[in-house]
Formats: structure tokens, sequence, C-alpha cells
């Protein structure tokens, strides 16, 4: 995943929903969100599983505090920092 340059006062996070069908209702309300940005969506064509947004800090809260609420249809949804992917993590790798 590309980490190009972000907002200022932005950064990249994941949604990732455990069905297709809640992130596609996400997507949608996100559309209508001037403080979303969807950066890219991964997963098969037509019904991705995660979204990556550009959003603020403070946006992320909100929909932490959304996704939490079990009383929400939404509460199928996670969102995390996007961050960058190691193969090895932060030690020095060995031989393979």
């Amino acid at each position: 995943m590309s980490h190009a340059l972000t907002a200022p006062g932005k950064a990249r996070y994941l949604i990732h929903a455990a069905g297709g069908t809640p992130l596609t209702d996400f997507l949608a309300l996100a559309e209508t969100d001037p403080d979303i940005t969807v950066v890219d969506l991964i997963g098969p064509h037509g019904q991705p599983h995660t979204a990556v947004l550009e959003i603020s800090a403070a946006t992320a809260q909100r929909l932490r505090r959304q996704f939490s609420d079990a009383s929400a249809p939404t509460h199928q949804l996670t969102i995390e920092p996007d961050r960058p992917l190691s193969m090895f993590g932060s030690g020095a790798a060995g031989p393979i």
C-alpha cells in the first residue's frame, strides 16, 4: 500500500468490515461526509472488506465511538491506524 503525502492534520486509517454489506453501507455514508476521503478499497471488486481513509484524529475518534455502539448497525466495523507493513518487524532479519 502506498503512503503518499496526506493532507495537513489528517492521517490514514483502515476501516474493516466483518461482512461486505456493512462496509458498503458505510462507504455510501462516507461519500456524503466532507471530512472523509476514501483513498483505496481492498477486497474483491464490488465487495470490499477494507477501506483506506484519510481523516483527522477527531473524525477517527467519532467513527470509533460510532462503531463500538452495539445498538448501531455499524458494530461490525472496526477502525485502526494504517501502519506500514514490514515482513520482519522492527528487528534485524536473519538469513531465511
